[in-house]
C-alpha cells in the first residue's frame, strides 16, 4: 500500500466515525462519477427521467494521472464518503473504492456499469489493488452475464438485473437512427452513398503502464476494396484523441458519439470491446481483428471465447478484405443479439427507473 493509500485511508477513516451520527436522507440519491466531470450516456438519461422526484447530489471527476488530479481525487473521496453514507442510494457506472470500504449497510448501492457486456475479464477475476464489494445490484442487458458479473462485482445471481440499459433504447428506435444518420451525413457529405467501415478497437494496456494499440493498415485495406469504400474510425477515449495514417478514405471520429456512428457504418471491425454488443442490436455485420488474440486469453483473459461467437476472426490486412469482400454471418448476428438482449423493446429506461423507484420506496 503507497503513503497516499495510508493517509487516505486514515483521513477517511476519521471521516467516517462523524458520519456515523449522521442519518440518511431518505429521498436522496448520489450520482457518482470518476470518469466525466459531467452526466452523460445512462446516467444522464436516468436523471433527467427522476430528477424531479428525488433531491439529488452529483459528485463527478475526469480522472486523469497527474499530482494535480490525485490531490483532487483525495479530496472527492471525502466528498464522496459524506455523500454515499447520507443518501439513500448511490449509482455508479464505475468501480468505486470509497463504497467498497466504507459503505453503510442502509446505502442501496445501483451498479448501472458501463458496458452491455464484456468479453475482456475484470474486476474480482483479475489482480486488482483493492477487491470490489458492497454493491445491492447491478445491471445487465440479458441473463447470460448474471454468472459473469457475480464473479467480477462479488454479487449474487439475483442482484444482477437482466433488464436492459437505458442508452441501448435508441438502438431499438428507428426514428433516432435516422436523425443521426442525416446528422452526420449533413456533417460530413462526402461519405454519404458510400460503403461505410466503422473501426472502433478497446484499449490494451491499463491507467497505471500506459495505453496502446495494435497496428491496423487501413490503406492497405482500402486499396484492395472498391472505391466506394471509406474507413471512419474511433478510439477509446482513454487512448486520447490517436489517429491513423492520413489518407483521402479514412476519417477520424474521436470527436463523435459511438451509437451516432453506428447509424452511418454499414459494417463494424473492432476486437475485445464491448461496444460489438450494442452493435449486434442493429443487425450489421461484425469483423474481429484480433492478432493479438492467444496472447490477450493468456495474459489478461476473456470471459466469452470469441470463436463461440462465430463472426469472422482476422489476424491481418488481406484476412479483413477477405472477410469484408465475402461475409457470411449476418444471421448468426440476430442470433447473438437476442442471447444478449433479453429485451429488445427499446424502453429498458422505464424498467430501470422503476428498479430505482421500488428501491427507494422500500424502508
Amino acid at each position: 500500500m503507497t503513503i497516499q493509500k495510508i493517509i487516505l485511508n486514515i483521513v477517511l477513516s476519521i471521516e467516517m466515525f462523524f458520519i456515523k451520527f449522521i442519518p440518511i436522507k431518505q429521498n436522496r440519491i448520489t450520482f457518482i462519477s470518476l470518469e466525466n466531470n459531467k452526466l452523460s450516456s445512462d446516467m444522464k438519461l436516468i436523471y433527467d427521467e427522476i430528477k424531479d422526484k428525488y433531491e439529488i447530489k452529483l459528485c463527478l471527476i475526469l480522472y486523469k494521472k497527474s499530482l494535480w488530479s490525485q490531490l483532487l481525487y483525495f479530496f472527492n473521496c471525502m466528498k464522496q464518503l459524506y455523500l454515499i453514507n447520507t443518501s439513500k442510494m448511490v449509482i455508479l457506472h464505475d468501480n468505486n473504492y470509497v463504497v467498497t470500504k466504507y459503505k453503510k449497510k442502509e446505502v442501496f448501492v445501483l451498479q448501472l456499469w458501463h458496458a452491455c457486456g464484456a468479453i475482456k475479464k475484470f474486476g474480482n477475476v483479475i489482480d486488482r489493488t483493492y477487491p470490489i464489494s458492497n454493491y445491492n445490484a447491478v445491471l445487465s442487458t440479458s441473463s447470460y452475464w448474471k454468472s459473469i458479473y457475480s464473479q467480477a462485482f462479488s454479487v449474487n445471481e439475483n442482484q444482477v438485473l437482466p433488464i436492459g440499459l437505458p442508452r441501448t433504447d435508441e438502438l431499438f428506435n428507428q426514428e433516432w437512427i435516422d436523425s443521426q444518420r442525416e446528422y452526420l451525413f449533413d456533417k460530413y457529405p462526402e461519405i454519404r452513398d458510400k460503403k461505410i467501415i466503422l473501426y472502433a478497437p478497446t484499449f490494451r494496456g491499463n491507467i497505471y503502464k500506459g495505453f496502446h494499440q495494435i497496428d491496423f493498415d487501413a490503406k492497405e485495406i482500402l486499396d484492395n476494396l472498391d472505391e466506394n469504400y471509406v474507413i471512419i474510425y474511433k478510439f477509446h477515449p482513454l487512448v486520447g484523441n490517436y489517429q491513423l495514417p492520413v489518407h483521402n478514405r479514412v476519417y477520424n471520429m474521436n470527436s463523435e458519439d459511438t451509437h451516432t456512428l453506428f447509424t452511418i457504418s454499414d459494417m463494424l471491425i473492432s476486437d475485445y470491446s464491448s461496444i460489438i454488443f450494442d452493435y449486434m442490436i442493429l443487425n450489421k455485420p461484425i469483423i474481429f481483428y484480433i492478432p493479438d488474440y492467444q496472447e490477450y486469453k493468456k495474459e489478461l483473459g476473456v470471459f466469452v471465447d470469441i470463436e463461440s461467437l462465430k463472426l469472422p476472426i482476422c489476424n491481418n490486412s488481406i484476412e479483413i478484405i477477405a472477410s469484408i469482400n465475402n461475409y457470411s454471418s449476418i444471421s448468426q448476428i440476430e442470433t447473438l443479439r437476442n442471447t444478449f438482449f433479453e429485451y429488445r423493446d427499446g424502453q429498458s429506461l422505464k424498467r430501470v427507473v422503476k428498479c430505482i423507484d421500488d428501491a427507494m420506496s422500500n424502508s
